[in-house]
């Protein structure tokens, strides 16, 4: 059997590993495509996807994700972008897929420059 979504495979890896503790797929617009696990969240806020691949183009040094406040690490526009938390709460990474799509992950430690190598060989199973 031909497995239709092969970048699962890294994503239950990395889940599994408390690599990353959650995803989102988000569509070109910023609509929320696909998610599985958490986010570190503020107030009840919700991830809006739109918001952050907007502010993405304008290489800001820091933005709010669900609320919470993150650095930007490394901005790679159009290819990915690496926020930390300040506090030490984590880090997302946002990296574009072949088809226009957009995986945003959690990882609540580690080297985010690190997960998002991980995450750009999901990105390239992706579609």
């Amino acid at each position: 059997m031909v497995n239709l979504m092969p970048y699962r495979e890294i994503l239950e890896k990395l889940q599994k590993n408390h690599i990353v503790s959650g995803c989102i797929i988000l569509d070109p617009y910023g609509n929320v495509w696909w998610h599985t696990g958490s986010f570190l969240q503020s107030d009840g806020a919700l991830v809006d996807g739109y918001y952050l691949l907007s502010e993405w183009v304008t290489f800001p040094p820091t933005v709010r994700v669900a609320g919470v406040k993150y650095n930007s690490l490394i901005n790679a526009y159009p290819e990915y972008w690496c926020l930390m938390n300040p506090d030490g709460h984590g880090s997302i990474i946002l990296q574009m897929t072949k088809n226009k799509y957009y995986f945003l992950c959690y990882a609540p430690t580690g080297d985010p420059i690190e997960v998002q190598k991980a995450i750009a060989k999901m990105a390239e199973l992706f579609g």
